[in-house]
């Protein structure tokens, strides 16, 4: 049977590639020779490489003025020419992935994801509009896939099979993870969101009551992510340097450890056997999601409906309104919460 050669757009965020997974791994089970093409932004290129499902990358450089912009549009366009597709799947709704794939043969498919696209969408020869009330972007991916005449077998399909670790972590006892990213201050993040804004006292604080709430043997482990912030020299200046990035605490008989300057695909596998994950929404939840980690992700009530959105299909994850450190201190049901799930 000839190779069939399948272009998709995904060139938002690391969670919005993730969520797409289950539709991109069902799609390439259904055909027999389909090799899958992704095109994605050059943040995520190197981290998709390591998909086995993936056969290539192609990276798209983000430049947000007009000509440079339009000249990286032009290469990609150049690039992807010399390559016959048979079907170009647009999953990430952008403006600069129709015009790319304007220029390119191939039956084309389209998840419509904005009113202001619909114009250019008369170019294409199929197309489904989200339908943001089912709260669920997996849903929607469903219909896209029943109108490429398969099914999403699985909704949590094992996307690391034989996915490549950088470094593998082995800790001695259970444990839950507080990942501290950039998230938790909106200097860093939105401006317009709740800021959590924890300080190293806090901080302090929210780590004894969380040991407070779980059981003997259980320890916590510390991520933070790519922007360094002043909780990360916190932990740098009073915890102990066990190895060459792993820094401990002991409080009550429990280790506190502290993983320092880590990538995202060891964060990646310091979750997969973790009992919890404690973090603001966004892409660690998804890989929580595939290993089968009770996750409580923080999120800000305002996008709550866009939210829902995008975790519907995700049993495991707990929704947590965001509110600054004092509040979140002081709510016990937060803190009572950690303590039902670890212990189920």
């Amino acid at each position: 049977m000839d190779e069939i050669n399948t272009l998709v757009f995904r060139t938002d965020r690391l969670g919005d590639f993730l969520i797409s997974c289950p539709f991109i791994l069902s799609y390439k089970k259904n055909y027999k020779n389909n090799r899958i093409s992704v095109v994605t932004s050059e943040y995520n290129n190197d981290y998709i490489k390591k998909f086995k499902f993936i056969d290539s990358v192609i990276s798209l450089k983000n430049e947000y003025r007009f000509f440079p912009k339009l000249i990286v549009l032009l290469k990609v366009i150049f690039k992807l020419r010399k390559i016959k597709f048979d079907k170009i799947i647009i999953l990430d709704g952008k403006k600069r992935s129709f015009f790319i794939s304007l220029f390119l043969k191939g039956s084309k498919y389209i998840l419509l994801q904005s009113n202001n696209l619909r114009l250019m969408s008369k170019f294409f020869k199929y197309k489904y509009v989200v339908n943001y009330e089912i709260q669920s972007q997996l849903k929607n991916f469903s219909y896209l896939a029943n109108i490429n005449d398969f099914n999403i077998e699985n909704k949590k399909p094992n996307i690391y099979d034989s996915y490549s670790f950088d470094k593998e972590f082995k800790f001695e006892n259970k444990y839950l993870i507080i990942h501290l990213d950039e998230k938790w201050f909106s200097k860093y993040y939105y401006k317009d969101f709740t800021d959590i804004k924890p300080n190293e006292i806090q901080i302090d604080k929210f780590i004894n009551k969380i040991i407070d709430k779980t059981e003997a043997n259980f320890d916590i482990v510390i991520t933070t992510g790519f922007k360094k912030t002043l909780i990360d020299d916190h932990f740098l200046k009073n915890y102990f340097k066990k190895s060459e990035n792993i820094y401990v605490k002991e409080i009550n008989n429990k280790k506190i450890m502290y993983i320092a300057n880590t990538t995202f695909n060891q964060i990646e596998n310091i979750i997969k056997n973790s009992s919890l994950l404690i973090c603001c929404e966004g892409a660690v939840s998804h890989v929580s999601h595939f290993f089968n980690v009770k996750t409580i992700a923080l999120y800000e009530k305002k996008r709550l409906e866009h939210i829902q959105y995008w975790t519907g299909h995700m049993e495991d994850c707990h929704l947590y309104e965001r509110m600054p450190m004092n509040d979140l201190l002081d709510d016990n049901n937060f803190f009572n919460k950690i303590k039902k799930i670890i212990n189920i």
